[in-house]
């Protein structure tokens, strides 16, 4: 959906010449006008007709944008996933977002689970609006504003109702960023699958970036929100707000026909204060490497990989399944080191239809010696994907995950995900 400002009325004459002007060249090739009146009536009966449409326009409601050189565009997803799972994590109705969303931490361990469940949800629904405005240089700045319906847990007995939440917001002005969106240390490609590997690297935040573009590739900066994921001595896993400095990451990206690549570099500063029980100030410094590739194959096949490991990345890998950085019994804060990586591949049975297989691992060199701590944990992934209309998805996906804990005992899940939805 597009909706254009409208413009001044004085302008409208100029617009209405400037319409005929364009049509005129199409009345060679599709009349035959060989007198002028022939064509000075064809011409009446044109503006005649975008008169009508502009009454129409009117008639149906036009947006006043706050400058006549802003184009809007409204769009969005509407979208129903059904999953079964074996096990569950046996969250009460309406509050099952663990059992909704697949990554490790959703494994089930002990008597946490449930034998099985069966979830349907609306909640990956989204909307968003994006502003295009120009400028006198010729360098357009563009806004995007994107919710979806993760904001609150609901209820299942009645309404199923849940709250907005907001994903991106931010402005884009000749190579800068301004706002919250995906991290820069997040790669620019991943597998086809519905739900990634366990290995995924995401963050969404408020950042400060910069991107410089060349023919091929693309070199960016980024200042980013800090958050240190911190685990205490006794295994338990905190976020505390103490952090000074930004995160900092830098990428490289490279595309062509066959290739789209992206390295990301990450450098940031982990840091506690004598809050929470917790009777020192510390900090230590972590650093990252994330590193993704997809290469185009046989005709539209693909074939994708990444690598990503360092130390303090915790809370970029695998939504926070390992802490950023450990509290030792002598009361220091030390990095933890971590590391995963994945491989997919698409195949294209047809142009409506094709096949997506991918695996994924993380692992971490635990501080502690606490059996009870995470050590390990991989998945893999199959599914099918069908378009039979324009922007109408169908996807089928079974996924296994294990997750593995100091102690060596491991858990395992059983996915099937169905998922339906239309772009608008």
């Amino acid at each position: 959906m597009r909706l254009i400002a409208s413009v001044p009325n004085a302008m409208i004459p100029y617009a209405k010449k400037l319409s005929l002007f364009l049509f005129l060249p199409l009345l060679e090739g599709t009349f035959c006008l060989n007198a002028d009146e022939n064509l000075t009536h064809y011409i009446n009966s044109l503006e005649q007709r975008i008169q009508h449409l502009e009454k129409e326009k009117k008639s149906k409601g036009l947006i006043q944008l706050g400058s006549a050189d802003t184009t809007m565009f409204l769009g969005g997803t509407v979208s129903l996933d059904t999953i079964y799972l074996h096990t569950a994590n046996g969250e009460t109705g309406g509050n099952n977002s663990s059992d909704q969303f697949f990554n490790a931490n959703n494994i089930p361990i002990d008597q946490k689970g449930e034998d099985s469940e069966l979830s349907l949800t609306a909640r990956n629904s989204k909307f968003w609006v994006k502003t295009r405005t120009a400028q006198v240089n010729d360098k357009p700045l563009r806004t995007l504003l994107e919710i979806d319906f993760w904001g609150s847990n609901g209820n299942e007995t009645n309404s199923n109702s849940h709250n907005l939440r907001l994903r991106h917001a931010y402005i884009i002005y000749n190579g800068w960023t301004l706002g919250q969106t995906n991290s820069l240390f997040v790669g620019t490609s991943k597998p086809h699958t519905l739900l990634s590997p366990v290995d995924d690297v995401f963050m969404r935040q408020a950042l400060i970036s910069y991107k410089k573009q060349f023919k091929k590739n693309r070199l960016a900066l980024s200042f980013e929100q800090a958050e240190s994921v911190i685990m205490t001595s006794i295994g338990e896993k905190i976020t505390v707000n103490d952090d000074r400095l930004p995160d900092m990451v830098v990428q490289y990206a490279y595309y062509n026909n066959r290739n789209d690549l992206s390295l990301s570099l990450l450098a940031r500063e982990l840091r506690i204060e004598q809050e929470n029980g917790i009777p020192i100030t510390d900090s230590t410094f972590g650093y990252g490497i994330n590193f993704n590739n997809t290469v185009h194959t046989y005709k539209n096949n693909t074939l994708t990989f990444g690598l990503v490991g360092g130390k303090g990345i915790g809370r970029y890998m695998a939504t926070s399944f390992f802490p950023s950085a450990t509290l030792t019994p002598e009361q220091q804060l030390k990095a933890q080191q971590s590391w995963g990586m994945h491989l997919g591949y698409e195949h294209w049975i047809n142009h409506q239809l094709r096949l997506n297989m991918a695996a994924g691992k993380i692992e971490t060199h635990p501080i502690l010696t606490l059996d009870t701590i995470d050590k390990s944990a991989w998945s893999g992934h199959l599914g099918l994907q069908y378009n039979p209309l324009k922007k109408f998805f169908l996807g089928l996906e079974y996924i296994h995950g294990e997750r593995e804990l100091q102690n060596h005992k491991k858990y395992a899940v059983d996915r099937l995900y169905l998922r339906t939805s239309y772009d608008f």
